[in-house]
């Protein structure tokens, strides 16, 4: 059986990206054999989302994710840079540089915390979407979301071409647009893009996002 490693921009952008080539099956990207397997299994075969499986698991998370939802999956990457900025709250909140945030810090609550920011309710793909903000809520109420497609433009071989991406933004205070002029922005809206999308499996659909957003969109702030 052949391992996936993701399809990148609903197969409009492979061949424009060789620096990613580590999300792309050699073998062929297997549409059909995707569209009959539920989620979860979907995610366990790319190399690039085993530590999201990890958390899955360790979390019981796996009927969840097989709901009928999207999840906009962070991949191991992503987990690993929401580490680093735990380590460096933790760092900073008791000046001891040998404090570390590992994934044995996460309780199964704070995984489904996290990881229940990704997950949204039935799916969404680029047709439900605009270029003007949308808003949404995940699954657990939890704070405000704007989704909207955005035009990328790709050079191929001196040949223009252009598809949509899709922008996940998230909102912690006031939305960026909101802020008074001339007052300080303390808590800036996240923003991230969808690197393989439309990812449609037997029980949902997958967004893989891109690797410097980070698990539960969070970054530490020192305010």
């Amino acid at each position: 059986m052949k391992i996936i490693h993701l399809l990148l921009g609903s197969l409009l952008i492979l061949a424009a990206c060789k620096k990613d080539n580590y999300l792309v099956d050699n073998g062929g990207t297997d549409l059909e054999r995707i569209r009959k397997m539920p989620t979860y299994e979907f995610l366990k075969e790319s190399k690039v989302l085993d530590t999201v499986v990890l958390l899955i698991d360790r979390a019981g998370m796996k009927d969840e994710i097989n709901g009928d939802i999207t999840f906009f999956s962070p991949t191991t990457f992503g987990v690993n840079s929401f580490l680093a900025q735990q380590t460096i709250a933790l760092q900073r909140k008791y000046n001891n540089e040998n404090i570390k945030f590992t994934l044995d810090s996460l309780s199964a609550d704070s995984i489904k915390f996290y990881l229940r920011r990704h997950i949204f309710k039935g799916v969404i793909d680029k047709k439900a979407l605009g270029y003007t903000k949308k808003p949404f809520t995940n699954v657990s109420n939890e704070g405000s979301y704007f989704l909207l497609l955005e035009k990328y433009y790709i050079d191929v071989s001196g040949i223009r071409s252009t598809t949509n991406r899709i922008q996940i933004r998230r909102v912690f205070g006031q939305a960026d647009e909101d802020v008074p002029a001339g007052t300080e922005n303390r808590e800036p809206d996240f923003y991230a893009y969808v690197q393989t999308s439309e990812v449609r499996t037997a029980t949902g659909m997958v967004h893989v996002l891109e690797a410097n957003a980070n698990l539960g969109f969070y970054i530490y702030r020192e305010n």
